[in-house]
């Protein structure tokens, strides 16, 4: 006997879980911001073998989750999560599920208060674009935007602002103290409607260098992943005991209160290992598909 869910995807009645919920940065992607083969391999043999259905959910934009999928196959499924739950999207009618803008006045307020703090750059986020302003000189080459996101570096962000009805998502990044970030959380927890996560860490790595810098989410009250993941979860008839979710940092805080089993990355923050119900291997050692060994198919 099976149970069938839109699009025809099969899951298994005696299957303890039904989705499996994955962060893309320090979780599925390593630190040279790839999936690695085992990763892949596994995701794809608990969908076709035990019906597990597998969705990225990422504080990136749609066009950087729709790249990776495109990259690594349809071991994802057709639903993608981006922008901390901001957009839902059936990447295969290619219809959006959920998706909320903020007004050209919000951004611009949240620009004001990055410029009274000297943050060293803000990232603002259409669904397919990160369009990116430079403060204190700062560059933008250890951003760590990869595969082929597309990024428009300005000079200044606030003409694209007044004229853009698109507006999704704000990162906010320095590359030093992160007392800074902490002023602009508490500035932003006073405007109305507007939501920042805590301060995450970047960690990325080319060849030759390792950089890391921290930032701060800022969307649109309400939009999180958990409630993103809610909303699919209702649509496919999946019931939170049946959900996996696997993160490591702050923007994936939330999705840990709407999941059956909870898993941190061996590099996540440590307030998220401490809500965890298991602390799997690091995204550069296999830790995901190490989690579906264990949780899935019941593999040491």
């Amino acid at each position: 006997m099976v149970r069938e869910f839109e699009k025809g995807y099969k899951i298994g009645v005696n299957c303890m879980y039904k989705m499996m919920i994955l962060d893309l940065d320090g979780t599925l992607l390593n630190d040279y911001k790839k999936v690695s083969k085992e990763n892949v391999e596994l995701i794809k043999r608990a969908y076709k073998e035990k019906g597990v259905i597998s969705v990225i959910a990422t504080g990136r934009p749609l066009g950087y989750a729709n790249e990776i999928c495109r990259m690594y196959g349809n071991c994802f499924a057709n639903y993608i999560i981006a922008c901390n739950g901001a957009i839902i999207k059936n990447s295969e009618t290619n219809q959006y599920i959920h998706k909320v803008t903020f007004t050209n006045e919000e951004v611009l307020n949240l620009r004001n208060i990055f410029l009274e703090e000297k943050a060293d750059y803000m990232m603002l986020y259409t669904d397919e674009q990160a369009i990116t302003e430079t403060r204190n000189g700062k560059g933008l080459d250890n951003s760590g935007v990869s595969v082929s996101q597309k990024k428009t570096k300005v000079e200044n962000i606030e003409n694209v602002i007044k004229n853009n009805s698109n507006l999704i998502k704000l990162l906010c990044l320095i590359s030093g103290d992160t007392l800074v970030l902490e002023k602009i959380i508490k500035k932003i927890n006073t405007l109305e409607g507007i939501d920042s996560s805590v301060v995450c860490t970047y960690l990325y790595k080319s060849e030759e260098n390792t950089y890391e810098s921290k930032y701060i989410d800022i969307v649109k009250n309400g939009c999180t992943k958990k409630n993103a993941i809610y909303t699919l979860a209702d649509k496919l008839r999946i019931k939170q005991e049946e959900i996996i979710v696997m993160g490591d940092g702050g923007n994936d805080i939330s999705m840990f209160e709407c999941a059956g089993l909870k898993i941190a990355m061996a590099n996540a923050e440590k307030y998220l290992k401490e809500k965890a119900d298991f602390i799997t291997a690091s995204n550069n050692d296999n830790g995901v598909a190490k989690a579906i060994r264990k949780f899935i198919f019941c593999e040491e």
